[in-house]
């Protein structure tokens, strides 16, 4: 303790500050916000910012990256995957996913179906009919809305939309089936679609959830917390968040907030309501389970000789 002192009476010599100064403390200790109570109408940009970088990665052990290009500056395209027991895609079942945006990026549908997933992907913008990519990924030319529709308001847009609900109910009847994975990289159109399913009750079917979402390039502090809003309300639902990672090349500056920063981040989920009571297994699985091998205790001989040296004296 005595040189501690000397040490920093020394230090104030040298430098001329005195170690009681106000000016040598860097850093100031905030306590953590909690986000389930906090209310985002007295969030600063930075505070909404610091809320959708938060990965919350404890909530699931194990994630997986899947898809996506690597760049020097970083990945884009990939999506997380949690993979622990009690909410992973059902494997056994033929996992289903929806994704929506493909943007001829493939990587990450490809990879899902190596998984043993049926895949079923949307996008109207790539001018490309309906047909089967792979024999487990099925192609549509449509896009994710709020309700069934056409945009043709712009020549280069003339897009078939439709609702969740109506792709799976109607489209791909796949009612009494869970969604294993839900992917969503739509360009903002997701702050339309996200309250329509929650609303809608499609949600409900959904075990992960991932999404591209987007912060607003322009605007000021009603439209960022218009888009918190969204993110809170669907973790006030009941989605788990587990990871977030921001775009790489999505640096932007907002000029009516007076904000730089990264504007686009890959966000996941998973349902809390979808949980499964125990991790999922085969019913026709044929395994027996490995038997555990206890391993002999190996003895030191010098150490046997020692206590037989102890029990003769």
């Amino acid at each position: 303790m005595i040189a501690l002192v000397f040490y920093l009476i020394k230090a104030s010599e040298v430098t001329g500050i005195s170690p009681t100064s106000s000016s040598v403390v860097r850093h100031k200790c905030h306590s953590p916000i909690d986000w389930s109570v906090t209310q985002v109408e007295d969030l600063t940009v930075e505070q909404m910012v610091q809320y959708v970088e938060w990965t919350n990665s404890t909530s699931c052990r194990l994630t997986h990256d899947v898809g996506g290009h690597a760049h020097p500056d970083g990945v884009d395209g990939q999506k997380a995957i949690c993979m622990d027991p009690l909410v992973r895609p059902e494997m056994y079942k033929e996992c289903l996913v929806y994704s929506f945006g493909i943007s001829n990026d493939w990587t990450f549908d490809e990879a899902i179906e190596q998984m043993g997933c049926r895949v079923f992907s949307f996008d109207p913008s790539m001018n490309m009919g309906d047909h089967d990519h792979r024999p487990k990924i099925h192609f549509y030319n449509l896009g994710l809305g709020d309700r069934d529709e056409r945009w043709n308001k712009d020549p280069n847009m003339n897009w078939t939309m439709k609702s969740l609900e109506s792709i799976y109910y109607n489209l791909l009847k796949h009612e009494g089936r869970y969604i294993d994975y839900l992917k969503m990289d739509i360009e903002h159109s997701e702050w339309i679609v996200l309250p329509q399913i929650i609303s809608s009750g499609m949600m409900d079917l959904v075990r992960q959830l991932s999404v591209e979402v987007h912060l607003p390039e322009q605007g000021g502090l009603d439209e960022f917390r218009n888009r918190i809003k969204i993110i809170k309300s669907l973790e006030d639902y009941g989605m788990v968040r587990f990871d977030s990672k921001y775009n790489p090349w999505s640096l932007e500056w907002n000029v009516a907030v007076d904000w730089e920063g990264f504007n686009a981040y890959e966000v996941a989920w998973y349902n809390s309501k979808l949980v499964r009571a125990k991790p999922m297994t085969d019913p026709n699985s044929t395994l027996v389970p490995t038997k555990i091998i206890k391993k002999k205790k190996i003895h030191n001989t010098l150490n046997v000789n020692r206590s037989k040296y102890r029990m003769k004296n």
